[in-house]
């Protein structure tokens, strides 16, 4: 018997045995499947919320697009009206009278007035006109060497030809106030010094320079006067254009503005 039992103790020890080691296979497999599913409910929740953070960002996107639209929107009504009211515009004015702007007033008698402006077309790069002062303006350029005060031979006969003008008869009464002006650079020259010790000097010798051509022509010496401004006077930047002679036709007796002669004037 005793042995027998023993036997059947073994036995039994031996199924045991054979059960708890089942069981641990069952347990770890259990663990094993446990861990795959969290790692793949990890996996498709990492992919919900990429999935959510996109829906998120192109909802974004369509708001931003759906202000812009409509924007874009009141800005295409602001540009209908706006071009509505200019054709309006359009149609006022084709339907008023072409007229031409009104031209300054002239100091100076129609006829002087007239012939000064065709002299000036005539020379257009180096001589202009202000009808509003009644003054004609040269580029001393045109009219002198650097540093020299001796008008040049072309000049003097377009200088020649406006004494021919003030000579006539609607011109008689008027007096001829001639003004020299130049730009800002000083005298560098030791040979220019030595004639036109400054600006000054220069701005009126050149002044007389324009006189002597206008008496050589003919024109009476009482009805001259000359000044200079040197370059206190400029018309802006351009030294060029700061480099002229100005001549102010005045009735005798009124007092003249020696403002500069403005190109826009003509």
């Amino acid at each position: 018997m005793t042995r027998l039992g023993l036997v059947v103790l073994a036995l039994l020890a031996a199924g045991c045995t054979t059960q708890q080691s089942d069981l641990e296979f069952r347990l770890k497999k259990a663990e094993t499947d446990r861990d795959q599913c969290r790692a793949q409910l990890e996996r498709e929740q990492a992919r919900a919320a990429a999935q959510q953070k996109r829906i998120e960002t192109e909802q974004d996107q369509w708001n931003a697009a759906r202000a812009e639209v409509s924007l874009l929107s009141e800005r295409v009504a602001r540009l209908t009206q706006q071009n509505k009211e200019l054709a309006d515009l359009v149609e006022q004015f084709k339907n008023r009278p072409t007229t031409r702007p009104a031209s300054p007033a002239s100091p100076l008698p129609p006829d002087l007035d007239t012939a000064l402006q065709e002299f000036a077309r005539k020379f257009p790069e180096r001589v202009w006109y202000d009808r509003g002062k009644g003054a004609i303006s040269f580029a001393n350029d045109r009219l002198f060497d650097p540093g020299s005060d001796v008008v040049k031979p072309e000049a003097a006969a377009t200088l020649t030809e406006l004494a021919g003008l003030l000579a006539r008869a609607p011109a008689a009464e008027f007096e001829i106030i001639i003004v020299g002006h130049t730009d800002d650079s000083p005298i560098a020259r030791e040979e220019t010094r030595a004639r036109h010790p400054t600006n000054w000097h220069l701005a009126v010798h050149r002044a007389i320079g324009v006189r002597d051509v206008l008496d050589r022509a003919g024109l009476p010496a009482e009805r001259f006067a000359v000044m200079g401004y040197a370059e206190y006077r400029p018309l802006g930047g351009d030294p060029a254009r700061n480099r002229r002679v100005e001549i102010f036709i005045a009735r005798k007796g009124s007092p003249q503005p020696l403002a500069p002669v403005s190109a826009g004037g003509r």
